[in-house]
């Protein structure tokens, strides 16, 4: 009959060699086998001679096995030395080991219903409503240092394909910081809102001031430098490839434009505030300046719309335009805040000059917890919830809104007054999709009426147009 202690001798010599048995030399190195071996001998199951001889075993076991997976790594390091580097998070990026060189397609898509209400403005049409496709951008981007480029065509144009940035630029750093210059079609050196990247605004729609009355891209040469907390952009271009001719002389338009900007408090990158400012020289040479225009609420239709000048009203010869802008972003934590004011000095040939102003004023606030990212250069970048709907989250939950006014009425050309309020919801399931859901309507429009001045706005004095627009969009 065998006592207790040979019984417990003989299941713990038949667990070792069983152990043994199966094990190979990755489980040999395991922190498991070694606490199991201490155990055993602890119970005495196995002599502390027995328990040195198995865990050196282990061991050395362990440090051949490692040996071996270091000597395949060095192996693999050296065959896949020069080989690209593939990024898939958000985006796909080929790029080379040493980062000298990468190559990225990028593109967009907006999808927009619109509903509107022109509350009996003057424009029937702009009382329809349906689905737009806002934006279907294609292109490419990459870099082979120190040249970088980008070229991006819209295919959602209702006249056809439109360019947008297809640039080549040469960069570099100093001492203060990175710089680049760019030639060819890029963004014009002038304001926030224009500007700014339509993948980020919190709002379906920029300003009234945006996208109609500034330039957005042109085509010439642009140059671009940063500090830690400051940037200076200043651009020098003729009309863009999309522009036409106007009256014949629109290729004789030049503009020269600066930027200036930078944070004078920045507790992080989540508590700052930004200062800016721009300066936009533009010579027209007896040309139309009819790119003051815009409709009140929606993209879809022919609205009730602020214009200056129009195919209507009596042709303006200008002569040259100084616009003039300024500035101010606020982030603290979930909530931020953006005003900008842009002013117009129109000089024109014999009818003297005319004043021309509008702000805007807009605040967001991230209830999920989420903050505006702010770039250097005086913009906003995406948005990275904190728990996207991928990891079982809800995304990222912001709510936001605009007021803002545009006066085009001076002398005796009535362009339109108006004030525009805007609210929106914007819901990021993932940091490359966004559903946004925004209303806009106009609190107060004045048009026509002004004696001895020529009306060149579209709409009717006190009504309210709105429209509610729902937009579905994705980038990379």
């Amino acid at each position: 009959m065998f006592k207790k202690t040979h019984l417990r001798s003989l299941l713990g010599s038949i667990l070792i060699g069983a152990m043994a048995a199966i094990s190979t030399p990755a489980m040999a190195t395991n922190e498991a086998m070694l606490d199991l071996l201490k155990i055993l001998k602890d119970k005495g199951s196995i002599s502390a001679q027995e328990y040195e001889l198995l865990a050196n075993a282990a061991k050395a076991d362990g440090e051949k096995v490692e040996g071996t997976i270091n000597e395949m790594k060095a192996d693999v390091d050296k065959k896949t030395k020069n080989m690209p580097k593939i990024t898939t998070k958000g985006k796909f990026k080929v790029a080379s080991q040493d980062g000298d060189w990468e190559f990225q397609p990028i593109g967009r898509i907006f999808w927009d219903y619109i509903a509107n209400d022109n509350d009996g403005g003057a424009i029937g049409t702009y009382g329809d409503s349906g689905f737009e496709l806002r934006r279907a951008r294609l292109g490419m981007q990459g870099k082979y240092k120190p040249i970088s480029w980008k070229a991006e065509m819209d295919f959602a144009d209702q006249t056809g394909l439109s360019w947008k940035d297809v640039w080549v630029a040469y960069n570099g750093k100093m001492d203060h910081g990175k710089w680049w210059v760019k030639l060819g079609q890029a963004h014009t050196a002038f304001g926030h809102a224009t500007i700014s990247s339509s993948k980020y605004m919190p709002l379906v729609r920029r300003p009234l001031f945006a996208d109609g009355p500034q330039h957005s891209r042109r085509v010439g040469i642009s140059a671009y430098t940063e500090g830690k907390r400051w940037f200076a952009h200043t651009s020098y271009q003729l009309p863009g490839l999309n522009d036409d001719n106007v009256a014949g002389a629109t290729e004789d338009r030049t503009t020269l434009a600066f930027r200036l900007g930078g944070t004078p408090f920045k507790k992080d990158k989540k508590h700052l505030l930004h200062i800016g400012g721009s300066f936009m020289h533009e010579e027209l040479n007896g040309d139309r300046f009819n790119n003051i225009d815009n409709n009140l609420v929606s993209h879809l239709g022919d609205g009730d719309q602020l214009e200056w000048d129009n195919a209507e009203g009596t042709v303006v010869e200008v002569d040259q335009v100084d616009a003039f802008g300024a500035e101010a972003i606020g982030v603290w934590g979930p909530l931020h805040g953006v005003f900008e004011y842009v002013a117009w000095d129109v000089q024109t040939k014999s009818a003297g000059s005319y004043d021309l102003d509008a702000f805007a004023f807009d605040v967001g606030y991230f209830f999920t917890g989420e903050s505006m990212k702010y770039k250097t250069k005086g913009q906003f970048s995406g948005i990275t919830p904190k728990k996207s709907v991928t990891k079982g989250g809800w995304g990222a939950w912001q709510l936001a809104a605009r007021y803002e006014q545009m006066d085009l009425r001076d002398g005796n050309r009535d362009g339109g007054e108006a004030e525009v309020f805007t609210v929106g919801l914007n819901w990021h399931p993932t940091s490359n999709t966004r559903v946004m859901a925004d209303y806009a309507t106009t609190l107060d429009i004045k048009c026509g009426g002004v004696a001895g001045a020529s009306t060149t706005c579209d709409g009717a004095t006190g009504t309210e147009p709105s429209a509610f627009t729902l937009r579905a969009m994705m980038y990379y």
